[in-house]
């Protein structure tokens, strides 16, 4: 058994060995046609379905991390996802948004309204469990019950933002978490980068009764009939590898912001 998983470890160091590395700021292709196993995929029609790719990020503290990059067909409800080629398909971000009572409000109507769906490329930017685990420190961060040095670790993992930049002049950034149920680190949800993480409904155990009155209720009311508001969306892309290849991608490390 030992044998076999260094077996396998050896063969994903190998996959790894001549994928672009990338610092932390240094601005890249998120699609790049001549990055090494970058792959364009196809329906059974011979129309274009997606592309993956691959980019290791220097960090310094825990080596390179392996990342996976993928866009891959989806159907979507409209206002679960930005559309940053075509943003009248997607949710419509706008001053709403800045406060987390107005985005309640605002997302229930929405969701009163007929179900739009849309479909295209669901953008996910990851770090699977194989390559969590070929990375030692990344590995004992990442455990059920960290040490306190650990936890240290894993505070400074979660200020590593992605930022994407769009040819239209629109941006988006996402935080890394780890996805317990799936396994994965994960780069989502993404939120404009001019406005920082959207008030979502983890901010609510924070929100004072005195000082938002009767608003507080409303606050309330709304996440117990299971408004579950994140900080962001996903990310849906058209069919259209042209414009998938002018997506500019930077990580980021920025510790002050929680």
């Amino acid at each position: 058994m030992a044998e076999d998983e260094k077996q396998l470890g050896r063969e994903k160091e190998h996959y790894w060995q001549n994928i672009e590395v990338v610092q932390p700021g240094e601005e890249f292709l998120l699609f790049d046609p001549e990055r090494n196993r970058t792959q364009v995929r196809f329906a059974d029609d011979h129309s274009f379905a997606g592309l993956k790719s691959s980019i290791r990020l220097e960090t310094g503290l825990f080596g390179k991390l392996h990342i996976s990059i993928a866009a891959a067909a989806y159907i979507k409800e409209s206002c679960a996802v930005i559309t940053p080629f075509d943003r009248e398909q997607g949710y419509p971000l706008d001053k709403d948004d800045l406060s987390l009572h107005t985005r309640l409000v605002k997302i229930s109507k929405l969701k009163r309204e007929p179900t739009k769906t849309i479909q295209g490329l669901n953008l996910l930017v990851f770090v699977t469990y194989a390559d969590i685990a070929s990375n030692g420190m990344l590995h004992a961060l990442l455990q059920e019950n960290p040490t306190a040095t650990e936890r240290d670790g894993a505070s400074i993992l979660r200020h590593l933002f992605l930022t994407l930049k769009f040819p239209r002049g629109s941006s988006f950034t996402a935080r890394a978490s780890y996805n317990s149920h799936r396994r994965l680190l994960l780069f989502a949800p993404f939120f404009p980068s001019d406005m920082g993480p959207l008030p979502n409904t983890g901010d609510t155990s924070s929100s004072s009764p005195k000082a938002t009155g009767g608003r507080n209720t409303i606050l309330n009311d709304n996440v117990k009939h299971g408004e579950d508001i994140s900080e962001g969306f996903d990310i849906l892309l058209p069919f259209d590898q042209a414009k998938l290849q002018t997506i500019r991608a930077r990580f980021l490390f920025l510790p002050n912001l929680d």
